[in-house]
């Protein structure tokens, strides 16, 4: 099997870092671009011209300069596959594997986890396999097709689906189905 460059990597249960929506290194350097366009004293007169009914008043501009800079300090994304809260990470590392794909429990034909749930030390997600189906439903299964692909040893697929998403400007969250709601699923 194939291993992904960095700049394709694919967490522990198949989603991309490259396209996430939530990671913070992409929000850090978003401030830092939005705050160096702040700088310009004359930036809410431009845009008053420009669009009389914009709300950028002073004030606005500096809340909003605040929230940049609290934005801009938040510490580098450690990516989803350090998060040792995770059921699917203690999973992983219990097993030795760096995604899913490596695992002997994941049905690469069915793009399922059919190991059998033991709960793990997390409180915040269930058992890995429960949690992986849950994320499956959610993401569209876009995770499972990435970690088919790469059990496939075809990770310049993933690659390019990666590419169009970014082309596209498009997130992971561009493939959420919101009907499926993590939280609740967790509670039956």
């Amino acid at each position: 099997m194939s291993e992904m460059a960095d700049n394709y990597k694919i967490t522990t249960c198949g989603l991309s870092c490259d396209i996430c929506g939530s990671n913070t290194t992409m929000l850090q350097d978003n401030a830092k671009y939005i705050l160096s366009v702040l700088k310009d004293p004359m930036f809410g007169g431009i845009i008053s011209m420009m669009n009389p009914k914009s709300s950028f008043t002073q004030e606005n501009i500096k809340t909003f300069k605040y929230m940049l800079t609290e934005l801009k300090n938040f510490p580098p994304c450690p990516g989803c596959d350090r998060r040792v809260e995770c059921s699917i990470n203690q999973c992983a590392k219990e097993k030795k594997v760096a995604t899913c794909a490596q695992c002997e429990s994941f049905d690469l034909n069915e793009g399922i986890c059919v190991a059998t749930p033991v709960p793990q030390k997390s409180t915040f997600t269930p058992p890995a396999p429960t949690f992986f189906g849950y994320l499956s439903k959610r993401y569209q299964n876009i995770n499972v097709k990435n970690l088919q692909a790469i059990a496939k040893g075809k990770s310049e697929d993933v690659e390019l689906w990666i590419e169009k998403m970014k082309k596209e400007g498009k997130t992971n969250r561009d493939l959420i189905d919101f009907s499926v709601n993590l939280f609740e699923n967790m509670k039956k």
